[in-house]
């Protein structure tokens, strides 16, 4: 329950602005309320013509007159500039002194005109003081102080003239007045209620409103930058993929020492810059919800052993690995939970100390597996542990020998352990370490296929066909040298009527496609798929590669399609293109 002192607080804060909604709606409405009240004087200074003579109603006329140029020129002169907080109060308290005063004119009217031998004057002083009265108790009235100090001082005054003055049976008239006071009271303070209602309601409806374009407002900014970042990561990872490709190709025909060591230090400035795009394209694209899970039946303990093996091939730094795991498997995607423990032992590789060790660890604990990351760095202060999973957030402390990033990494580890249904703790202690720990269920499905994990760049035995199609053509070249150095045949072709026609000549069957998912002309890749497909009578396996962020549709890509997201790695084209030929029994013995 919220404390009283902030219930207090609310509700004065809603009664300003009640107050404040009630004094602009009287500001605004004068100028017909003044036309009405002129017109009631004007009928009733009729009537008193005809009742008590020219002389009365001409008083009443300029009397009555005065009093409404008087409240008229006050809403106008008064917070010319509009209503405020500042400025509400005292427009109130002069609105409430003018009604008693008008109040007073009308009751003291009423007094001068009655003359008890005239029975209608009775009647015309009742008229008075009900009519200007009335407006209180309608649906439309605003503020009910100002309406009650307007009765207090015209409906109660002559009916106490009335009672003690008139006599019978006009002393019953004004008690009858009396009551009629009592009565406008008590509906003034049901109007008032439904006033107060009324207001809020319509606050509320202002407030939805701009809620809603407060939202459509972030909704397009939200957008705007989906946009963006597409393009940009388009625009960049066109030059990077093709650079990688190159890269793979130049690496194969170096043969010297230093030359090999230059080239290492060439591709880990290029991979640098791909893992910062990716980085930032990765974060828009699992907000956006265009990276989707796809769980599969996989070897957990044989997933950690490839991680593992991949941390001690990169000897440039003198770091203990400490490995233990059990044997267990689950339901995940390999994929991203591999991106994320790459992720985890990347850190800790960056921040142990030289010399130090990395634990790396796999438990079966009740009906989860228990992954566990330990390095012996300098640990992370408590008051930093949530900030470290903000997106752009680099702490203090870190290694010199350690490059800066982007400050991306964990951002995109918290949102791949949301995405997965992982549990991940992280404790740190400054000067001691910091330990991350992720708990995955372990799920069981005979019908998952399950998945091997290899990597190696080896010569096919026999030649296979792969048909590459991309608009690029420093992309298309790359590509084309890399895949032709795997013993394989290669059509390229920039565009779909190229591709189409150098299919058709051909008697073989390709094993793949790479097809580019935006080509120039408007033509998409997903069509260009399917075309080709119906070239040859066969459901080619193939791979739509693109450097737009967004979710490619499985119904609408088809099937036997992977969508891979540029810059494509090497190694991603080479695992595809192996399990491709060993699910036809072509597969090469990487143990030879």
């Amino acid at each position: 329950m919220k404390p009283l002192a902030e219930l207090v607080e609310n509700s004065a804060t809603d009664f300003v602005e009640l107050r404040i909604e009630q004094a602009r709606m009287l500001k605004k409405r004068v100028g017909g309320s003044c036309l009405i009240v002129q017109f009631l004087i004007s009928y009733t200074a009729v009537i008193m013509y005809f009742v008590s003579g020219l002389d009365t109603a001409i008083i009443w006329v300029a009397g009555g007159t005065l009093m409404v140029v008087v409240t008229f020129l006050y809403a106008k002169l008064m917070a010319p500039n509009g209503i405020a907080l500042e400025n509400h109060r005292s427009y109130l308290i002069g609105h409430t002194i003018i009604s008693a005063l008008t109040g007073m004119a009308w009751g003291a009217m009423a007094i001068y005109q009655t003359e008890f031998e005239l029975e209608y004057t009775v009647f015309i002083g009742c008229l008075l003081v009900s009519s200007i009265t009335m407006g209180g108790v309608l649906p439309s009235s605003v503020y009910r102080p100002g309406y009650v100090a307007l009765s207090l001082f015209s409906v109660l005054p002559f009916s106490v003239f009335l009672m003690i003055n008139a006599p019978p049976p006009f002393g019953l008239v004004g008690f009858a007045m009396m009551i009629y006071f009592a009565f406008a009271m008590f509906l003034s303070a049901r109007v008032e209620i439904e006033t107060r209602d009324t207001i809020a309601a319509r606050q509320k409806r202002a407030l939805t409103e701009q809620v809603i374009q407060q939202n459509k407002t972030i909704q397009r900014a939200s957008e705007e930058k989906t946009r963006f970042l597409a393009a940009t990561g388009h625009d960049l990872s066109q030059p990077l993929q093709s650079q990688g490709f190159f890269m793979q190709a130049l690496r194969d025909t170096l043969d010297q020492p230093d030359q090999i060591e230059l080239f290492n230090q060439v591709q880990e400035s290029w991979r640098a810059q791909k893992e910062l795009l990716q980085g930032i394209v990765d974060v828009s694209r699992i907000d956006s919800g265009a990276i989707v899970a796809k769980p599969i039946m996989v070897n957990i303990t044989k997933l950690c052993e490839k991680l593992a093996r991949e941390f001690l091939s990169d000897d440039s730094v003198e770091i203990e690995l400490i490995a233990s795991f059990e044997n267990i498997e689950s339901v995940t995607d390999p994929v991203l939970f591999s991106r994320v423990i790459r992720n985890i032992l990347s850190n800790a590789r960056k921040f142990a100390s030289v010399g130090g060790k990395v634990e790396f660890s796999l438990r079966h604990v009740e009906d989860h597996a228990v992954i566990e990351i330990f390095d012996n760095g300098p640990g992370i202060h408590k008051d930093n542990l949530e900030r470290i999973f903000d997106e752009y957030v680099q702490l203090d402390g870190a290694n010199s020998r350690n490059p800066k990033g982007l400050g991306l990494g964990l951002a995109i580890v918290k949102r791949l352990c949301t995405l997965l249904g992982i549990k991940m703790a992280v404790d740190s202690e400054l000067g001691t370490g910091t330990r991350f720990t992720f708990r995955l269920p372990i799920e069981s499905d005979d019908w998952v296929p399950k998945h091997e994990y290899q990597s190696a760049f080896q010569h096919f035995d026999k030649s296979h066909l792969v048909v590459i199609v991309d608009d690029d053509p420093s992309v298309l070249a790359s590509m084309t040298q890399l895949i032709s150095s795997w013993n394989c045949q290669v059509i390229s072709a920039l565009n779909q009527t190229d591709a189409i026609q150098l299919v058709s000549r051909t008697s073989a069957i390709p094993v793949l496609l790479i097809i580019d998912k935006q080509l120039d002309s408007g033509e998409d890749g997903i069509d260009l798929i399917a075309r080709l497909r119906e070239e040859v009578n066969e459901t080619i396996p193939a791979i739509l590669m693109s450097g737009h962020m967004g979710n490619i549709d499985s119904l609408e890509a088809g099937p036997e399609v992977e969508f891979l997201n540029k810059p494509v790695e090497p190694d991603e084209i080479w695992k595809m293109l192996n399990q491709i030929i060993s699910r036809a029994g072509l597969a090469i013995d990487l143990e030879d």
